[in-house]
């Protein structure tokens, strides 16, 4: 493709959308694609149906990312316009890169054409290797910070003639956008906003307007999450969220053996983009490469900050790291060997799966259909098992503590308003009529004292119907129906 054709905004962004779309091919349609994005999802369609997040369905997770699915669930409940979604927000993502790697190389560069562009194709392209295949929350939030970054950097010239041009202001707004559905995102959030208040400082505006500039900012990206929290100060659940918001996050435990095992993995996967940004650099323009290195410097506070190292937490760094890199690629030939290097790379991490969406559906398919036959009078109970069965098989949340680690796992004991003790023995005395649960349970350390609990139920009151083997992207579990279970 001519490199002036790639200029036009419109044309880059169908061609990102296109690869985005083909790299996600085999993923789309699958129900079980990753549990956290089965959950989000699950929680957007019950939305729907009345369950208000942190009461009748809990998590950590800020508000704005639930708000987010449910807004997806107005047009299907079916996972398919989940992962279209996000596939639209990683493309969104990927052409926003390339706006901000075009000025941070500056349009005179050989390759400037072309480079941004395959910039925002090699983040496209390392999204899966990091578990950003489907709907991480950094895949949504992800394009609120990058549009912002932009329109921070955009502004700086009008911030040292002493102007708080609007641009600011809506930058602000999209990074306090994105605080709502990843609290970590705060830190890149800062970093924009401190940028953009030191441009005016040091302008011929003064000080004391640049303090009440700053202090404008702050309170426009406060705003989405002080409306939120109002929101249910006036409802009268306040304590519920709050709890989820400060005192769970403090309250949860690192296991920290296999947390540096994760650390370890994740530099290793992020290893070519750390050589890539190294490389690229000093390619970019000089006024342009504090802001790139204070951008990755947030990212990593972030991702310390909430030092479990999932692979997908990873995800934002590996923004501000293919900008970095857009120094590279903007060497022509250099460039597309290093983006068919990436794509090598990628494929060889992460490699497409044909029919195995198929294979997923087909097994959720059938523990819907076994969990619809054997739960009776019902209730269902989930343990350790899909979240989505209960939106799909029309059952109500037997309890707020709905995602699988909430009561399997040791290190979510009492992490949440509930004491998962005596959530367990409340759903328990409410005679399940079916039992989904994970055999052997997926996350260790295992809470023992709740799984005893459902183990000696099911083994009381109920038969065990079926084994299905179940798969998600990276693993397979058998996932047990007990069912028929005596009233």
């Amino acid at each position: 493709m001519p490199q002036n054709l790639l200029r036009r905004p419109t044309i880059a962004f169908a061609l990102l959308v296109l690869i985005a779309l083909a790299l996600r091919w085999d993923t789309l349609g699958d129900p079980n694609l990753h549990g956290d994005e089965a959950f989000y999802q699950s929680v957007g369609v019950a939305m729907h149906q009345g369950a208000l997040p942190y009461v009748d369905v809990w998590d950590r997770k800020p508000f704005g990312l639930f708000a987010l699915t449910w807004f997806i669930a107005l047009f299907s409940h079916d996972m398919m316009a989940f992962q279209i979604t996000a596939a639209l927000f990683a493309a969104g993502t990927a052409w926003t890169i390339a706006a901000i790697a075009r000025k941070a190389i500056g349009d005179d560069e050989a390759g400037a054409g072309s480079g941004p562009v395959l910039a925002g194709i090699a983040y496209l392209l390392w999204l899966a290797p990091l578990q950003g295949y489907g709907g991480q929350s950094p895949v949504f939030y992800n394009l609120f910070i990058a549009l912002a970054a932009l329109l921070v950097l955009r502004a700086r010239p009008r911030l040292r003639q002493g102007q708080g041009p609007f641009a600011v202001h809506a930058a602000m707004l999209l990074a306090g956008l994105a605080i709502t559905i990843k609290t970590s995102a705060l830190f890149e959030a800062a970093f924009l906003g401190l940028f953009a208040a030191w441009a005016l400082w040091r302008s011929p505006a003064g000080k004391a307007r640049a303090l009440r500039t700053a202090a404008i900012w702050a309170a426009i990206g406060a705003a989405p999450s002080l409306a939120i929290a109002a929101s249910y100060l006036m409802i009268g659940h306040w304590d519920e969220y709050w709890h989820a918001m400060a005192g769970a996050n403090l309250a949860k435990g690192v296991h920290w053996p296999s947390a540096m095992r994760r650390a370890a993995i994740m530099a290793a996967v992020l290893s070519p983009f750390l050589v890539l940004a190294a490389l690229g650099f000093y390619r970019l323009r000089r006024a342009e490469r504090g802001f790139v290195a204070g951008w990755i410097g947030a990212a990593l506070i972030g991702l310390v900050a909430v030092p479990n190292f999932y692979l997908h937490y990873a995800l934002p760094i590996l923004v501000p790291l293919s900008v970095a890199g857009a120094g590279v690629f903007a060497r022509r030939s250099i460039g597309t060997i290093a983006v068919a290097l990436i794509a090598f790379l990628s494929l060889t991490v992460a490699p497409m799966k044909p029919g195995h969406a198929t294979r997923s559906a087909a097994a959720i398919d059938r523990l819907e259909e076994l969990a619809r036959g054997h739960v009776g009078d019902g209730p269902l109970l989930l343990f350790d098992a899909p979240p989505q069965l209960y939106t799909r098989t029309g059952q109500p949340f037997a309890t707020p503590l709905v995602f699988p680690t909430h009561l399997a796992h040791a290190l979510e004991r009492d992490v949440s308003h509930l004491s998962t003790l005596a959530e367990t023995r409340r759903v328990l005395a409410l005679r399940p009529g079916a039992v989904v649960m994970a055999h052997p349970l997926r996350n260790r350390p295992y809470n023992e004292e709740t799984h005893r609990l459902v183990l000696a139920y099911v083994g009381q009151n109920c038969r065990l119907v079926e084994m299905v083997p179940t798969l998600e992207r990276q693993r397979m579990d058998m996932i047990a129906v007990w069912g028929d279970c005596t009233r």
